[in-house]
């Protein structure tokens, strides 16, 4: 009984292991994929729209040096698109590894 038991919980805890991996994988790729999509030229504003859409923070502390930073949860602050800006548009994007 108790090594059937072991065995379930062995089980769910793979389980849940494989799933936190499988979207942390997801997650990073989606940021990846933001801070590919948002070009040059993109409007800061529909920049910060499509990140909330997509459920990453967007942060514009950095008002004074122009830029903007979006994370997600999901890749625990590791992975950062900064967005360079002028005030009202984008012009670079690049995505940080912070570790």
């Amino acid at each position: 009984m108790a090594k059937r038991l072991l065995t379930w919980i062995t089980g769910i805890i793979c389980i849940l292991v494989l799933f936190t991996i499988y979207s942390w994988f997801q997650t990073k790729k989606g940021l990846e994929r933001y801070c590919r999509e948002t070009a040059a030229g993109t409007s800061l504003a529909s920049a910060e729209e499509k990140a909330r859409q997509l459920g990453f923070r967007f942060s514009n502390y950095s008002s004074a040096d122009h830029q903007a930073f979006v994370t997600a949860g999901g890749v625990m602050g590791r992975y950062v698109c900064v967005l360079e800006h002028n005030g009202k548009r984008v012009v670079k994007s690049s995505l940080n590894f912070n570790d």
